[in-house]
């Protein structure tokens, strides 16, 4: 009985984790729509009613999102913000599971260069290689995330010789695809 209650507890605390950063996503976003639309909605009385087949609220909401979103694009580029957003990552969504992958994954989509991103590497040891992430490179020792196959967002991590690392010039996400195929493919980096 202990261990029904035990697995239990377990299941639903992992779903509690999984789920929180998608709801909090989620409302965040419904919330920031709701208040735009709020804003949109009385200004949208000096536009067309109907405007390519949509209201013309929702043109308007549209509308006000991108420059909002340039707007913020802005701001990010001061100091102040990219110290803010710094903070923010490494006191809270770093602690969030997956959060660096998601991220590394989302800048090489859209192609930014960070300084911290976690790049595609192979692994020698012995006889065979393994795929991973390269999380940090110092001196002769190397912090590596191995995923398990077919999921690239759980593993472990390892601290290696730097000297057993293959860096290799892939986009996270070919990478992330390689593995989430099982490694198919991957055969063509070693040589």
């Amino acid at each position: 009985m202990k261990s029904i209650i035990s697995f239990l507890k377990t299941t639903i605390t992992g779903g509690i984790l999984f789920l929180l950063p998608i709801v909090l996503i989620l409302v965040l976003l419904g919330k920031g729509l709701k208040i735009i639309f709020k804003i949109s909605k009385p200004l949208s009385n000096y536009l067309p009613e109907r405007f390519f087949g949509l209201d013309g609220s929702i043109i308007l909401t549209i509308f006000l999102l991108v420059v909002i979103c340039f707007l913020g694009g802005l701001l990010f580029k001061s100091n102040w913000a990219k110290g803010f957003i710094t903070r923010l990552e490494t006191n809270i969504l770093n602690n969030m599971p997956g959060y660096a992958l998601m991220k590394s994954l989302t800048v090489d989509t859209i192609g930014q260069e960070v300084e911290h991103n976690m790049n595609p590497i192979l692994i020698h040891d012995e006889d065979s290689w393994s795929l991973a992430f390269l999380v940090e490179e110092k001196g002769d020792l190397s912090t590596v995330f191995i995923p398990d196959a077919p999921r690239h967002d759980a593993g472990e991590v390892k601290i290696i010789p730097t000297q057993k690392i293959k860096k290799l010039n892939v986009s996270t996400k070919i990478f992330a695809r390689v593995i989430k195929n099982y490694g198919k493919d991957a055969v063509e980096w070693i040589s």
